[in-house]
């Protein structure tokens, strides 16, 4: 197992006793910001994940449906475990890497978004430097369809281990 698989797997083993929610954030708009709709797409498309699943490519969870899509989760979804997926900046020496916490995230707290805190643990990666915006129009979709691959897979190796009912994608 691997680093990013373990930490996930050690937040979430004690908990999960039904599937998670997997709330994929980010526009398919903006190339750092495809993070989220990219890993929301393997894990639908490639992946065979015991979760369910919001944030894709094609039906993208971003600042302006984030609200009532959270909402819509809590309705549907009372009782699962949300984790919040999404790019981040951070510091040049943090790019490319992971941080997975047990707490929720405030999506696009970087760019100046006013926008509730999301998730009861969630998993973000460093896309590029904090300090300019304009950095996450100049990230290379390779890097960041690399990043979504190991997070997809850490995802669903965690969740899978645990043994929860099979695949439940929205």
């Amino acid at each position: 197992m691997c680093t990013l698989e373990k930490t996930l797997f050690d937040f979430l083993s004690p908990i999960l006793i039904t599937p998670p929610v997997v709330l994929c954030i980010g526009s398919d708009k903006v190339t750092g910001d495809c993070f989220g709709p990219l890993v929301g797409d393997k894990l639908v498309k490639a992946n065979n994940v015991s979760a369910f699943v919001y944030g894709t490519l094609d039906n993208p969870v971003t600042a302006l449906n984030l609200v009532h899509t959270l909402a819509f989760v809590k309705l549907k979804h009372p009782s699962s475990y949300i984790l919040a997926v999404d790019s981040s900046l951070g510091a040049k020496n943090e790019i490319g890497c992971f941080r997975v916490i047990a707490d929720g995230i405030y999506p696009g707290a970087a760019t100046g978004k006013k926008l509730p805190k999301v998730g009861d643990f969630s998993l973000t990666a460093t896309v590029a430097a904090l300090g300019n915006s304009s950095n996450l129009y100049t990230v290379g979709l390779g890097f960041v369809n690399r990043l979504a691959d190991k997070a997809a897979s850490a995802i669903t190796s965690c969740v899978n281990l645990l043994e929860l009912p099979k695949r439940l994608s929205i």
